[in-house]
């Protein structure tokens, strides 16, 4: 189990061992046609989920599912206070007990992976998604999202830091471009991801 305490730094390393070897295994006579079909899903919204993976042999398949504040498209979904309202607190041990609460509402509603915390920077008022994320501070963003995903995983959903890198804004997101020098890039948004 994950330490409560704020101070102690998990070593995930026998977790990660046991899971390599179980999908190792997981897989072991699946075709390469298998394979690519539990890794690429079935599209946006194609499922009960936003994301959908579908079952196969002995694979049960896998929800993923936004938000950062609340499980999307349900029913009795509790909206949590927004990433930049957490974030202001400083408060790891509430960062981490937020998380949890969402990740129990997450695996409730039957979702295997939860599509955030967000930790991209806000550091333009027009962003349109700035209140997902935990804020303009690179440091700060980080430590919130890092505590924010010790909390989900402890409730045994998978999170998913996103969005890396520079998805900065929504208008015309799907085409624009990011300019980003070298310094900038990692002194400030790649920073929360490390």
């Amino acid at each position: 189990p994950v330490s409560s305490d704020p101070q102690v730094v998990p070593d995930f390393a026998p977790a990660w061992a046991t899971a390599y070897q179980k999908a190792k295994a997981l897989i072991s006579d699946y075709t390469i046609e298998e394979k690519v079909n539990i890794t690429t899903g079935v599209g946006w919204a194609n499922g009960l989920c936003v994301g959908n993976i579908p079952p196969n042999k002995n694979f049960p398949g896998l929800c993923l599912e936004d938000s950062p504040l609340a499980v999307r498209f349900a029913d009795y979904a509790t909206a949590f206070p927004a990433g930049i309202q957490v974030a202001s607190t400083w408060n790891r041990p509430l960062m981490r007990a937020r998380g949890l609460a969402l990740g129990q509402e997450f695996k409730g509603k039957g979702v295997n992976i939860a599509l955030g915390p967000m930790m991209n920077m806000g550091r333009v008022a027009q962003g349109g998604r700035n209140w997902e994320g935990f804020g303009a501070d690179p440091f700060l963003t980080g430590e919130s999202a890092y505590e924010t995903i010790l909390g989900l995983q402890n409730s045994g959903v998978q999170a998913t830091a996103k969005h890396f890198i520079n998805n900065e804004q929504e208008h015309f997101r799907t085409s624009e471009s990011s300019n980003v020098d070298d310094r900038t890039q990692h002194e400030i948004y790649a920073h929360p991801f490390l």
